[in-house]
Order: C-alpha cells, then sequence, then structure tokens
C-alpha cells in the first residue's frame, strides 16, 4: 500500500448529527430524510438522553439489560446497484449496545445520573442508585453501530472496503427506530408509575440523537472492490425449553460469514405487545454449540464456557453474559470470513447445540454476521 493510500484509509471524521427524534413511547418513526452519503460512511451513533421517574413502586424485576432496552429496535434497509434491496441492520436497541464489547475492551456507554456504568460482563451490574427502585433517573444512553466488521481502532485501514458507497446505495437509506415504554425496563408492580421527561427537568420529552461518522479517502473513495456487512437478529427456529440434544438452532444464509453470535436466556413476560426484553441473560441455557457443514463442525465447540473465554482472550474483551460469538475473524483480519458463499446447494449450513436446562420462556437470538460482495477483489 503507498504511503499516499496510507494517508487516506481510515480518516474518520467524527460525530455529525444527522437526525433527532422526539421519544414516544412504542412509537416507530423513520427518519425525515435517507441518510446522506457524501462521503463514505463508517458508522451511526444514537444518543438516547430523558429523565425517567419510577413512582409508586419499585419494579417487581428490571429487564436484564435495562435501560438502555428502552431502544426496542433499530432498522436500516437500502437498495443496492449490485444486490438489489437489502435490509443491512435489524437489531434490538440493548444488542447494538452490547455489540463492540464482543470484539474490544470499550464498548457503548450507560450514564444514570451522571455516573458512567461498567463495562458489560458477567453478570452485569450497576452502581449508585438501583434503577428500577422509586426514584429520579437522567438517563444518557449511547448506541454506537459501525456497518464495518469490529476489530482493534488500528486495523481502521482494512475497515476501508466496507464503507458504504454512494455509488452504490445513492439515497436508498432508510433509518426507522422502533421505541420501547416503561415495560422495556421490566415488570412493573401494581402500583409503578412512569414518566418520562426531557433530560435533566420534570418537562418536555426525551430524544434520540442519530450521528454520522464519515471517512475521508479522498481519490480511493470507490477506487477498489467493497463488501457490505449485513447483521440481522433472528430468534431461534428450535425450541430450546427443554433438555435435549443435538437441537437445530437456526439454519444459516449460505453466504460469507464473520461472526455467528448467540444470545441466550428468558424472554420478560408480560410485556407490552411488541416489546422484545430478556428478564435474564444466561450462559448456562446451550453447552456444545456448533457451526456445522452437513452435520460436520467447522468450529469444534465442545464447551461453550471455554470458546466464551477464547473468543474473550482473542479479542481482548470480557463476552457479556449471555452473548457467546463463534468468530471466523480472530484472526484480526475481515477477510478470513468463512466462505459459507462456495456451499453447494443441499448442504446443510446450521447452527446446532445441546439444551443442558430447561425453562418454559427459554429462548435464543442469533445474529449471522454476513457479508456481501467481494472487498478482496475477487470475483
Amino acid at each position: 500500500m503507498g504511503t499516499m493510500l496510507a494517508q487516506l484509509l481510515g480518516r474518520n471524521q467524527g460525530p455529525e448529527l444527522f437526525d433527532t427524534q422526539t421519544f414516544v413511547p412504542l412509537s416507530s418513526p423513520i427518519s425525515k430524510r435517507n441518510i446522506p452519503l457524501s462521503r463514505p460512511l463508517e458508522r451511526l451513533h444514537f444518543i438516547w438522553r430523558g429523565r425517567v421517574q419510577i413512582a409508586g413502586a419499585n419494579y417487581t424485576s428490571v429487564a436484564s439489560e435495562a435501560p438502555q432496552t428502552i431502544l426496542n429496535r433499530v432498522r436500516l434497509t437500502g437498495t443496492s446497484t449490485r444486490f438489489s434491496s437489502q435490509t443491512l441492520v435489524d437489531l434490538s436497541g440493548s444488542t447494538i449496545f452490547a455489540l463492540a464489547r464482543l470484539f474490544q475492551n470499550r464498548s457503548s456507554s450507560l450514564y444514570i445520573n451522571g455516573v458512567r456504568q461498567p463495562e458489560l460482563g458477567v453478570p452485569n451490574q450497576q452502581i449508585g442508585a438501583t434503577f428500577g427502585n422509586i426514584g429520579t433517573y437522567d438517563l444518557e444512553i449511547h448506541y454506537d453501530l459501525p456497518f464495518t466488521p469490529i476489530l482493534p481502532p488500528g486495523l481502521a485501514a482494512l475497515m476501508t472496503p466496507f464503507l458504504l458507497q454512494k455509488d452504490e446505495w445513492q439515497d436508498s437509506l432508510e433509518l426507522q427506530v422502533f421505541f420501547g415504554d416503561q415495560t422495556s425496563f421490566g415488570v412493573p408492580a401494581g402500583g409503578t408509575v412512569v414518566t418520562f421527561t426531557s433530560f435533566g427537568s420534570g418537562a418536555g420529552s426525551p430524544t434520540l440523537t442519530i450521528e454520522t461518522n464519515y471517512e475521508i479517502n479522498g481519490a480511493a473513495a470507490g477506487a477498489f472492490p467493497t463488501g457490505v456487512v449485513i447483521r440481522a437478529e433472528k430468534n431461534s427456529t428450535g425450541n430450546i425449553t427443554a433438555v435435549a440434544n443435538n437441537i437445530s438452532l437456526l439454519t444459516l444464509q449460505k453466504r460469507k460469514t464473520t461472526n455467528v453470535i448467540i444470545k441466550t436466556g428468558t424472554i420478560q413476560t408480560p410485556s407490552t405487545n411488541g416489546v422484545n426484553v430478556f428478564s435474564d441473560l444466561a450462559d448456562t441455557i446451550l453447552d456444545f454449540t456448533q457451526v456445522k457443514v452437513d452435520n460436520k463442525p467447522i468450529r469444534n465447540i465442545q464447551q461453550n464456557f471455554a470458546a466464551k473465554e477464547y473468543y474473550g482472550y482473542a479479542f481482548n474483551t470480557v463476552l457479556p453474559e449471555g452473548y457467546l460469538n463463534i468468530s471466523f475473524i480472530d484472526s484480526q483480519n475481515p477477510i478470513t470470513f468463512y466462505r459459507g458463499d462456495t456451499l453447494d446447494k443441499g448442504v446443510a449450513y446450521e447452527i446446532d447445540t445441546n439444551v443442558i436446562s430447561a425453562g418454559a420462556n427459554q429462548t435464543a437470538q442469533i445474529i449471522q454476521e454476513q457479508v456481501l460482495g467481494d472487498p478482496q477483489g475477487g470475483s
């Protein structure tokens, strides 16, 4: 790589305000305009800021990932000149919040009454006043969503082939967010009253601001083949409420695969229709979780707890409670993805597992992080 090219690649511009949405419980606003691509887009950053006042009675139970669960879901769609219509992102807010922590030591930030909470770990813990009890809580919640694979910042140049480019997406990128309500935080008691107002105030409404981060690639922009990262969270198609062996969790798409992320726990009931949160996350529901091709493991994981530690070491992080990442880019190079796109028709490409504990509302949500295109510059 020449000196001039090296000077261009990975030059991020930092956050730029794109849009602000007023928080209305259970609303699902679409951004007022599509995301502009005057420069290659590297990530979006969401910030929910508001005051939550809990009165009358403490919550009966608090959702495992509250309060970041207030952002129920984020969906980004667009039309590619190569791949037609695509959903690039379809993830819960809590998973977006946790995503960076799977790959690096620093993740998204949560501030409760001005105190930054610890990085997600095992278990997840708050410091200061316990959210969910009677009290007043000024919340600032950051959700970081890159469009590239997530690797250490020093490898930014390797991420350049995954940026979203104007020539491919034009003006088609449409962003929609889905807000939760008081049940996003857990199960309120009979006398619990929850009031949402603006940050630092007893009036107004919370807001969600959306920031963009572009790169300046100069003459290098659009000058090399690119890949597109797709992240969509799906519920397991296998029943994991009872102890069983060799359960198929999900049939995977035959595409280049960077990571397979499995999130396990107990879905909260009751909650408002459309609000989907975990009452508890747990690492003790599944074991022997493997990505298989024609019933042969391509990563021979026999103990989930060993795999979880390995990937923690590989990415210099701590995988949060309830999250297991089976990665094909632990080499620290995004083009070591598994070539699921080369598998023959009729070949089974799936995640299989053993269920080692029983629970009526146990569930798994899975992200197959896929790459469309060829950032290596091949066919």
